[in-house]
């Protein structure tokens, strides 16, 4: 392939791509949500290399915590959604923490909620009930993650990078 013809599947990518934000954003439908994911993690790096492909992340049996640092926060209500990029100080207060025990996956910073684990393709999610979720995946060597909270007027989303905290 010639790279102008490359350039032109770059830009119309793009263009897919920026309907599919508008469609997630704007009307909250969850399909659009989930084909932008996929094309995000899809979108060539440099001209002629793809993006690293994501992974599902398997939890190491001496694991005692999950610890994530959220980089956007989202908050989405109904005709309105409003992204922003966490200053150090507000990461620090929106931490993510969950603590491993036999097992068994507890989210901390929720009020100890119990939660399932479950795996799907590349995506591992942990979840109390639904419209309650933490996903992660791994990203050559990093592990991002998405919490996501529905709230009775809306929801509110953060993106970051997670660790697993192995004997401690």
């Amino acid at each position: 392939m010639g790279r102008k013809t490359h350039l032109i599947m770059v830009l119309a990518s793009m263009a897919a791509t920026a309907a599919l934000w508008r469609d997630a954003v704007h009307a909250q439908d969850r399909a659009s949500e989930a084909a932008l994911a996929g094309r995000i993690l899809a979108v060539p790096s440099r001209l002629g290399q793809e993006a690293p492909r994501p992974q599902r992340v398997d939890i190491p049996t001496g694991a005692t915590a999950l610890e994530g640092i959220p980089a956007v926060r989202i908050d989405s209500a109904e005709g309105s959604t409003t992204r922003r990029v966490l200053d150090p100080a507000e990461a620090a207060k929106a931490r993510l923490t969950v603590r491993v025990v036999d097992g068994q996956f507890y989210w901390t910073t929720r009020d100890n909620r119990l939660l399932r684990l479950n795996s799907s393709g590349e995506f591992t999610y942990l979840s109390s009930e639904p419209g309650q979720y933490i996903r992660f995946t791994r990203l050559s060597d990093k592990i991002s993650y998405v919490e996501h909270v529905d709230l009775t007027s809306g929801s509110v989303t953060w993106f970051g990078e997670l660790r697993i905290v192995v004997g401690k």
